[in-house]
């Protein structure tokens, strides 16, 4: 199965890479198709942040689809951090699928190394492990990044002891 990959955002000089980044550019990827006919069909779309405990990252729902029958729901979340930043040590509740839009992610969980995650490539959070580290290896540009996420309604993906 050959690698499909999302073409990067282009930076307009203010610094904002998302801007002019049109929805085709998502949808005509094999990950934009798939999370389109997931979360399209019955799903509410929502643009609101979640507040966030850690300074620096911000999260932003911006899809969720209540699974029938069940107390779940799939959700697309929109993260941020700024430069330099790193989360503090938390774990995740459920396993998550992570796309890197913009930026380098460094990322180790338990006692595994550090891993460098960069734009266009793809990461999955671990189901109750400490993710010991996370954290935005550039400090002069943000690191944005999508997390698509089975849960329950109203639990935190981002659970910090």
């Amino acid at each position: 199965m050959p690698i499909v990959r999302i073409p990067r955002p282009t930076p307009t000089p203010d610094g904002e890479a998302l801007a002019g980044w049109s929805r085709r550019h998502f949808t005509r990827s094999a990950l934009g198709v798939a999370a389109a006919s997931l979360l399209l069909t019955r799903g509410t779309s929502i643009a609101q942040t979640i507040p966030v405990q850690m300074k620096g990252i911000t999260r932003t729902t911006l899809e969720r689809h209540a699974i029938p029958d069940t107390d779940q729901e799939l959700r697309m979340d929109l993260v941020t951090l700024l430069p330099g930043v790193s989360a503090p040590l938390h774990h995740h509740p459920v396993a998550g699928l992570n796309y890197i839009i913009e930026g380098t992610a460094e990322s180790a969980y338990g006692n595994d190394p550090p891993r460098l995650y960069h734009a266009g490539e793809s990461l999955q959070d671990q189901a109750m492990v400490p993710h010991t580290l996370f954290r935005n290896v550039d400090d002069h540009a943000v690191l944005r990044f999508l997390i698509f996420s089975t849960i329950t309604v109203g639990q935190p993906y981002t659970v910090v002891p």
